[in-house]
């Protein structure tokens, strides 16, 4: 099992092992992504997000999810997730889902709005988003169109569960 590390127990080696992970998986969101457009988004967001970090059992990073706050905090959105491939089934992503619903809980109690993004394009995010969330519009990303997903947090957690 994944053991999560939240924003508020990271250091710099951590911020490092997210760079260097990032970078290395930066082609899961597109196949055209490039080195240059990985390393200014790391420099763009690791000061402006918050990270929740999940090493596996030999303490190697595995997955990551990126988040920030915004409308004054009462919306979570998740902007970037990565989970090796090894790792991946419904019942991981169910579990990390949680995870992050219950820090942005520990975190921000006036969220109440939670939004993420998928490219038009990839037929198995938005079918899976689409089981949770509504699709309220879209918007040009860093590598092409993609639909805009959100959910309240109360109906978010009723589907997880919490």
């Amino acid at each position: 099992m994944l053991k999560l590390k939240p924003n508020d127990c990271l250091c710099d080696d951590d911020y490092a092992r997210f760079a260097r992970f990032y970078i290395a998986h930066s082609k899961e969101f597109h196949s055209l992504y490039s080195l240059h457009d990985a390393l200014l988004y790391v420099m763009d967001t690791v000061t402006s997000s918050r990270l929740m970090l999940l090493d596996n059992a030999e303490g190697q990073l595995s997955a990551f999810i990126q988040y920030r706050y915004e409308d004054n905090g009462t919306v979570a959105l998740i902007d970037s997730a990565i989970l090796e491939r090894t790792y991946r089934s419904s019942r991981i992503f169910f579990s990390g889902f949680r995870d992050i619903v219950r820090q942005i809980d520990l975190e921000n109690e006036s969220v109440s709005r939670v939004r993420f993004h998928a490219l038009t394009d990839h037929a198995y995010l938005n079918r899976l988003y689409g089981k949770f969330a509504r699709r309220i519009g879209e918007r040009e990303g860093a590598n092409g169109l993609e639909h805009v997903y959100e959910t309240s947090m109360q109906e978010l957690r009723r589907y997880l569960r919490l």
